[in-house]
């Protein structure tokens, strides 16, 4: 059984480890890519490293910041319609791979691409209820603490 932390174990002067968690909320850090330069066998070796990623309990899907997917030359492998808390709008959807070091798991998928950085938000990367299907988690919101585990 594998145990990942994904919010706070301690604070900082400004603010308790609960602070924390609730103003950038559960956080696991991965690399993006499309093609991996690592040997046969090996964990991927993907352009971008330790890429924030937000767990969200209320996103269906995975999601790529639309900015980062274009910087990083992601195909477009279709465009469709996603609903969210700005209504229902057309999104670009990017094939790419997001390697998880810390659960050694690696999506090669579709990630819809969304307006992260053009809403200053400090996530480039949203792991939705898909993701989260193969674990279980739990939240502590008074001690901050996020565990994502993996039986």
């Amino acid at each position: 059984m594998r145990t990942v932390q994904a919010g706070f174990r301690q604070g900082t002067a400004s603010a308790t480890a609960a602070d924390l968690l609730e103003r950038v909320g559960p956080t696991l850090r991965v690399d993006i890519g499309l093609k991996s330069n690592g040997a046969p066998g090996a964990p991927p070796d993907l352009l971008l490293k330790k890429v924030h990623a937000l767990i969200d309990t209320g996103a269906g899907g995975e999601c790529i910041d639309d900015e980062l997917a274009r910087s990083l030359g992601l195909p477009v492998s279709e465009e469709g319609w996603i609903s969210g808390i700005g209504g229902r709008h057309r999104a670009v959807i990017y094939l790419a791979r997001v390697y998880v070091p810390s659960l050694d798991r690696l999506l090669f998928q579709r990630f819809t691409g969304v307006k992260l950085s053009e809403g200053e938000q400090s996530h480039r990367v949203i792991l939705g209820r898909s993701f989260l299907r193969r674990y279980r988690l739990t939240y502590d919101g008074l001690t901050g603490q996020v565990e994502i585990i993996e039986d």
